[in-house]
């Protein structure tokens, strides 16, 4: 596959509203036909996402979207000595609007963020007779899987798809060791996965980055290319950056990529998990009312700007009303005739009709993302199931999400497990053991009532204290807990029989014989 034909991938698109509804009629005497319907839709790349993400580069600060007002004035002629001439001439300058924008884009993000990683990943075995050697096994890897940052790496790649629509997780060894890196185009890295036509699985992988001087031009744009067996490295020269041989053959219009490196990255498939969210960022769904709301904002500002202040009126006859100013122009003292009246008329007060638009608009915006803006609790702590039922959108949300990130998740895990493996010499162990793992939505809950269910869920007999020490694992215990509490108990029935056979040796009669 040619680099060219590499660096290619579908867009993220929205679709358009052209053609709703506009196919024709049929009657019901005659067979009606689908007609052939062509959606429209509008690209938006990556760095739009960005620009939604980061408030500065809302579309509101842009005056092609809200423009600017031109106003005309007019302003009097004066002659080459600076006097008035008496005659006027029209200006026309252009009057900067107040504009506004806000990061709910970055609300939503954390929100659903926490939401999804707020838990571990959960691992379990997945058999019902476990052996001694498998337990073992199953806490050295769950052990290395903390050791290595995965619940970093997780929430790196769930970031990066939630704010820029993909990301991808690569397994690599320096030196004998597994290490990972996420790549995302918020630092720079522009992905593109290939698949089998046939299976679905990815066939290739490439990821394309650049290398900047001390003034931010490009020098360099690299592809890094993965299969099933080897990492490939391209170069291409830019600008400053290109070499010796580039620059020959950009005469002859042969620029391109050149490959500078190749090497077995040691896994015996490709290294790489990759997600893609087809609607882009977290947020997709209510980017549309928060432009509303900005311009909603916005022009709510410049109304009180315009008529905040109060208006200063003059109520009487003749040209009598002196006015004594400061060095700054500010009015300290008026005097006027007897019979004038000074008064002022008072701002006005934006609409019932107006605040409810913006409070409208407010809570679309969570609600369309599946948000929830907590209301304020006047006393006391509120039960866990009032908790959940408050945070049921959220929670319905993250749920769906836990399934969309499941394959992710199985590339993750495939790649630490080999990883890992090879680096402690356990591939065959770590292969072998079954298991499963999934993602489990966080809820705000007090950790004590769960705790509380726990206890009565073992001590009514329903369910197992092993199972119980892997539930409250993320709260209080650790990987090996369970370990631990039978380590202590053969411990403690070990100095329970030996404090027995202490007391039997002491109450023993002895043989008066033997003293003869």
């Amino acid at each position: 596959m040619k680099t060219r034909d590499i660096k290619s991938k579908k867009p993220w698109k929205r679709i358009r509203p052209d053609g709703y509804i506009q196919h024709g009629r049929f009657s019901s005497v005659e067979l009606g036909e689908t007609p052939a319907d062509t959606m429209n839709y509008d690209i938006v790349t990556q760095a739009d996402f960005l620009r939604e993400f980061y408030p500065s580069g809302h579309a509101i600060n842009s005056p092609e979207f809200y423009p600017d007002i031109w106003r005309e004035e007019e302003v009097p002629i004066l002659d080459e000595e600076g006097n008035d001439t008496g005659k006027t001439t029209k200006r026309l300058y252009r009057e900067p609007v107040p504009r506004y924008s806000f990061a709910f884009q970055q609300i939503i993000a954390i929100k659903h963020l926490v939401h999804l990683c707020g838990n571990d990943v959960q691992f379990e075995l997945n058999s019902t007779k476990v052996t001694e050697a498998e337990r073992d096994t199953f806490t050295t890897l769950r052990t290395g899987w903390l050791k290595k940052d995965m619940e970093l790496a997780f929430y790196e790649a769930a970031r990066s798809a939630h704010i820029t629509g993909d990301t991808a997780f690569v397994g690599y060894f320096t030196e004998g060791q597994f290490y990972w890196k996420v790549l995302s185009f918020m630092n720079g890295d522009v992905l593109f996965p290939h698949y089998d036509s046939a299976t679905g699985k990815l066939k290739l992988f490439a990821r394309s980055f650049a290398d900047y001087d001390e003034d931010g031009g490009i020098m360099a744009q690299w592809l890094e290319v993965w299969d099933k067996t080897y990492m490939y490295r391209y170069r291409q020269g830019e600008g400053k950056g290109k070499t010796l041989k580039e620059k020959v053959l950009g005469v002859f219009g042969l620029e391109g990529y050149s490959l500078v490196g190749k090497k077995p990255h040691g896994f015996p498939f490709i290294p790489v998990s990759y997600h893609r969210d087809e609607n882009g960022p977290c947020w997709w769904a209510s980017q549309d009312g928060i432009d509303g709301y900005e311009v909603s904002f916005s022009q709510m500002a410049h109304n009180n700007q315009a008529y905040g202040e109060p208006i200063m009126l003059f109520i009487g006859e003749g040209d009598n009303v002196d006015m004594l100013k400061d060095v700054n122009g500010t009015i300290k003292s008026i005097s006027a005739g007897p019979d004038d009246k000074i008064d002022y008329l008072q701002a006005q007060s934006a609409s019932e009709s107006y605040m409810h638009q913006l409070e409208t608009q407010y809570k679309m915006i969570f609600s369309q993302s599946f948000i929830v803006d907590p209301p304020e609790l006047k006393s006391g702590d509120l039960p866990a199931a009032a908790l959940k039922i408050l945070y049921s959108p959220a929670y319905e949300k993250a749920m769906n999400e836990c399934r969309e990130y499941q394959r992710f998740l199985n590339g993750m895990v495939e790649v630490f497990r080999y990883g890992y493996g090879l680096e402690l010499e356990k591939t065959i162990d770590f292969a072998n053991l079954d298991m499963k793992w999934w993602l489990e939505p966080y809820v705000h809950v007090n950790t004590s009532t769960v705790v509380a269910d726990l206890a009565s869920a073992v001590q009514n007999g329903f369910l197992s204290k092993q199972t119980a020490s892997e539930r409250i694992e993320t709260m209080y215990s650790t990987n090996s807990e369970w370990d631990r509490i039978i380590r202590e108990a053969k411990e403690q029935q070990e100095a329970d029989l030996l404090y027995q056979l202490k007391i039997a040796e002491q109450n023993e009669p002895t043989d008066p014989s033997a003293d003869k």
